[in-house]
């Protein structure tokens, strides 16, 4: 099952008052396998979602994640702790913790509570 997890520079991200834009991410320099796309598409071939503006990670295998904006603290959905690490050298460009539904933060070290 998938879980939700967050980029926020907040406390807690759901009272994110000034959330991370997608034009803050588009303006910097992503690393290897992100692309931050305007119009993105999830599609698995029986069902495609309209994302909007997003950034696409894409793993050395070839597996997409995406980090939606969708008002709010930006959020991707993550299956391990292993999905969080690309997103973790993100929010650190972005002076930002990746956080999840309840509050831990995944970190390069693993997950902690604040």
């Amino acid at each position: 099952m998938a879980y939700e997890a967050h980029l926020t520079r907040a406390d807690l991200w759901v009272y994110d008052k000034e959330p991370i834009t997608f034009e803050e991410v588009k303006a910097l320099t992503l690393p290897d396998g992100f692309e931050a796309v305007e119009d993105g598409t999830f599609s698995d071939g029986a069902v495609s979602i309209d994302l909007g503006k997003c950034v696409v990670c894409t793993s050395p295998d070839g597996v997409k994640n995406f980090l939606i904006f969708s008002g709010g603290a930006p959020s991707f959905k993550m299956l391990s702790e292993e999905d969080a690490k690309p997103f973790i050298r993100l929010a650190e460009l972005l002076g930002a913790k990746v956080q999840g539904d309840e509050g831990e933060v995944y970190t390069r070290d693993g997950v902690h509570w604040e």
